[in-house]
C-alpha cells in the first residue's frame, strides 16, 4: 500500500488479524467546493478514493473486515439523489470480499432519516440507533457508538431525541445559527448541531458491554463519527459529552484505543490514562490523484495502521496496566 510513515521497519510476527478503514468520503455529484473553513472538497474524486481502496483491501486476502467512520455522501448532494447516492456508494463498499461496518455521520442524516439509512447501511438496529458491537476473534471487541443519538439531525422533528438535543443547543450556544462557534471559547466550541451526543440508554449498554469484555479478558477499539479527545481534535469536532463517555471508559482497563472521523484534518493522542485516540484523515479532501485510506494490522500488544496518502501511519503500542486509581 505504498510506503508506511512512521512505522518501525522490523520484523514482526503475524497478526492476529488485520481490517481495513476510511472515513468521511461524502461523495456527491456536484462540483467541488470548500469547507466553512475554506479547506477545498472533492465532492466526485472521493467515489475514486473509495474504489483504489476497496481495490487494495481486496488485494490483501487476510483483511477480516472494513469499517467506514461516517459521511457516506454529503450534506451537499441534492435532495432527489440522496437515496440512489447512499446506495451507489454502499456498493462500491460492498465490492470489498468481506464485512462492512458502517458508521453515521451527520453529513449521511442531512440526506436520510434513520428509518432509510440504516436499512441501507445494514445496520441491524433496535428503536433506530445505530449501536453496536461485535468481536472478530477472541481477544478483542469492537464497539461502535452513535454519536447522533441526541442529535437534531437525523430523528423526526417531535422526537424526544430531537427536543432533547434542541434545548440542550439552547442552552450551550447562544446563537441564532446553531451551527456557529461564533462567542463560544475552548471546549464549548463543540455545543454546534453539526455534533450529538451519547443518551443515557447508550451509556448504560456502553457500561454493560465493558463490563463484558473486562470478564472474557478482550481489549475493545471503541469508533465513533466524532472525536472523543480534544488533544487529538478541534474543539468544533468533539462529541458534545465526550467527558461523560471517557468518563465511563476510563473505569475499565480493556479500552486501548478510540477511533473516529469528522475532524477532516485527522489527528493523534494519548490521553491520561494511556488510551490512544486516532482522527482519520478525510477521503473527501484528496485532489485528484490523491488518497486517505488504511489498513490496520492488530496484535497482542498493539495495532499498526498502515495509511495511504494523506492518511498517516502509526504503531499504537498498549500500556500493559493503566492505573485507574
Amino acid at each position: 500500500m505504498g510506503s508506511a510513515n512512521g512505522l518501525i521497519d522490523a520484523e514482526r510476527k503475524q497478526p492476529l488479524f488485520s481490517f481495513g478503514l476510511i472515513s468521511d468520503v461524502q461523495y456527491a455529484d456536484i462540483p467541488d467546493g470548500r469547507s466553512f473553513l475554506g479547506v477545498p472538497r472533492y465532492y466526485r474524486h472521493s467515489i475514486l478514493v473509495l474504489q483504489r481502496a476497496v481495490k487494495h483491501w481486496n488485494t490483501n486476502k487476510n483483511h477480516k473486515f472494513v469499517i467506514n467512520f461516517g459521511d457516506i455522501v454529503d450534506g451537499y448532494c441534492p435532495k432527489d439523489q440522496s437515496f440512489s447516492t447512499v446506495k451507489k456508494i454502499v456498493n462500491e463498499f460492498e465490492m470489498f470480499n468481506g464485512p462492512v461496518y458502517h458508521l453515521v455521520g451527520n453529513h449521511c442524516l442531512y440526506n436520510l432519516p434513520r428509518s432509510k439509512l440504516l436499512p441501507l447501511l445494514k445496520i441491524k438496529s433496535f428503536g433506530s440507533h445505530a449501536y453496536y458491537d461485535f468481536s472478530p476473534v477472541p481477544e478483542y471487541r469492537f464497539v461502535v457508538l452513535d454519536g447522533y443519538d441526541i442529535s437534531a439531525i437525523g430523528w423526526p422533528q417531535d422526537h424526544p431525541k430531537t427536543l432533547e438535543a434542541l434545548k440542550f443547543l439552547r442552552e450551550k450556544n447562544p446563537n441564532n445559527d446553531k451551527n456557529s462557534p461564533t462567542g463560544l471559547v475552548g471546549l464549548e466550541r463543540r455545543f454546534l448541531m453539526f455534533n450529538g451526543g451519547v443518551g443515557k440508554e447508550q451509556m448504560e449498554w456502553l457500561n454493560g458491554v465493558l463490563q463484558e469484555a473486562t470478564k472474557l479478558e478482550q481489549k475493545v477499539v471503541i469508533c465513533c463519527h466524532m472525536p472523543l479527545d480534544p488533544v487529538a481534535s478541534s474543539n468544533e469536532a468533539l462529541l458534545w459529552n465526550y467527558d461523560e463517555v471517557m468518563n465511563l471508559i476510563h473505569r475499565y482497563s480493556c479500552v486501548k484505543l478510540c477511533v473516529s472521523g469528522h475532524d477532516h484534518k485527522g489527528g493523534y493522542s494519548v490521553d491520561s490514562h494511556g488510551i490512544h485516540h486516532r482522527v482519520l484523515e478525510a477521503a473527501l479532501e484528496c485532489p485528484a490523484g490523491t488518497d486517505a485510506f488504511g489498513y490496520a494490522e492488530v496484535f497482542d500488544d498493539r495495532i499498526s495502521l498502515y495509511g495511504t496518502g494523506r492518511m498517516l501511519s502509526k504503531d499504537i503500542y498498549f500500556q500493559s496496566s493503566p492505573d485507574l486509581s
